[in-house]
């Protein structure tokens, strides 16, 4: 992933939540003093914000998920949106003959969740299980993975029911270093949480790049119930 934007003002705020029931996810940003804020994707573009949940001023939040927002899509949305199953993962099998079931085109990654304020992209959460994995997610190019879960929204039109293993590469120092993948999903219809377990890293030597995830395996959120979300400002 590359940096999302140049930040300007950056406060950095953590809450821990508890899933409370599928779809669902609520807590509290301590510190938070921006204000009032949606909480959206932005999968559809800028123009069509999809939202999911609010930040009050005083730092309580909730998610919801169970909402499909492809019933307000038109059919040429739809066409323009919609993709590939495996376009919507992060990590994919390194040969495409070995995922089969990612051609159907049934699939759109949310990849960043917004917080929108007067019409405008004013930060991102970071949903994470581990304070180091917000700064590869920025950039990973710079700051080194580490072992834990980091989670992205993933929208599917029909339900899913995924489980694979497979292989990819990573090339470093003049090298393809094997990366493992694995797909462990039960989907529904409509928005979902991924889990994305990085169970081991490759150290690298930090003057070439910085460390990678070398196993990873996708789950529902929904096992994996405590989340640390990072709330980063744009001013």
């Amino acid at each position: 992933m590359h940096t999302l934007m140049k930040v300007l003002l950056t406060a950095i705020l953590l809450a821990t939540t508890v899933f409370a029931y599928a779809q669902k996810w609520s807590g509290k940003i301590e510190g938070h003093d921006k204000g009032e804020m949606d909480i959206v994707l932005t999968m559809f573009g800028m123009e069509k914000p999809v939202k999911i949940g609010t930040l009050n001023a005083n730092g309580d939040f909730e998610i919801n998920l169970s909402v499909d927002p492809t019933e307000k899509l038109s059919e040429e949305e739809r066409e323009l949106y919609i993709s590939n199953l495996s376009y919507g993962f992060q990590y994919v099998c390194g040969n495409p003959g070995d995922f089969p079931e990612g051609e159907a085109k049934i699939a759109s990654s949310a990849r960043h969740i917004a917080l929108w304020a007067d019409n405008t992209w004013a930060g991102v959460l970071f949903p994470v299980s581990n304070l180091k994995l917000q700064l590869w997610m920025e950039n990973n190019g710079f700051n080194d993975a580490v072992e834990g879960s980091f989670y992205q929204v993933l929208l599917v039109t029909e339900d899913v029911n995924l489980q694979k293993k497979c292989i990819n590469f990573d090339y470093y120092n003049d090298e393809d270093i094997e990366v493992n993948v694995e797909y462990d999903l039960k989907l529904k219809k409509g928005l979902n949480l991924i889990a994305y377990q990085l169970e081991s890293v490759y150290k690298t030597n930090p003057d070439i790049r910085a460390s990678f995830p070398k196993k990873i395996r996708m789950t529902n959120a929904g096992d994996n119930p405590k989340i640390m979300w990072i709330a980063k400002y744009f001013f």
